[in-house]
């Protein structure tokens, strides 16, 4: 808005400055784009657009909402939140926590030592020693055939030993190399 020159000379350089100061306060109070629309506190919600709709905030209760225009209007549905999931989670963690301290100010027994090694504790109903005398005949015959079964093999293994021991040259000499010397 201009102000004509007989204006200005009319209310003279004084007038000109309260002039401007009403501008700039009306300005001021003209609402913006957006101001429409109710403060958050009032409402309780909060809308930020997202694509394909609106996503719509509780500021109350943190629970959000997707609103989208339907057919027959807009329409909002709860987003999946695991909040509830991880809420109840705490609690039970909590619970939990509680019953062990209590039980340790009780002087329950605490948490236990990884580290340490477990306690022998003979066990409770030992099985009475058997003897091979103690078995019936057939059993007995089974065990005397795996008992001398393990004899021969470890009498063979030694005899490998003792063949190996004889092949390889005195004193700590390296073997000569396959093939060569033997």
């Amino acid at each position: 808005m201009r102000l004509s020159t007989e204006m200005t000379t009319r209310l003279g350089r004084g007038g000109l400055i309260v002039g401007a100061v009403l501008l700039a306060a009306g300005a001021q109070a003209q609402p913006g784009p957006g101001a429409g629309a109710p403060p958050a506190e009032a409402t309780g919600f909060t809308m930020q657009p997202v694509e394909g709709g609106l996503m719509r905030l509780d500021t109350r209760t943190g629970a959000m909402s997707f609103c989208a225009a339907r057919a027959g209007g807009w329409s909002c549905e709860a987003v999946p939140d695991d909040r509830a999931a991880l809420e109840a989670e705490i609690g039970r963690l909590q619970a939990r926590l509680a019953a062990l301290e209590k039980r340790a100010a009780a002087g329950g027994a605490g948490v236990p030592d990884i580290m340490a090694p477990p306690e022998a504790t003979p066990p409770k109903d030992a099985p009475p020693s058997a003897s091979p005398e103690d078995l019936p005949g057939e059993a007995r015959q089974k065990l005397d055939q795996a008992v001398d079964l393990a004899e021969h093999a470890f009498r063979r293994f030694v005899e490998m030993i003792e063949r190996l021991r004889k092949d390889l040259p005195p004193d700590g000499a390296p073997p000569p190399p396959k093939g060569e010397g033997l």
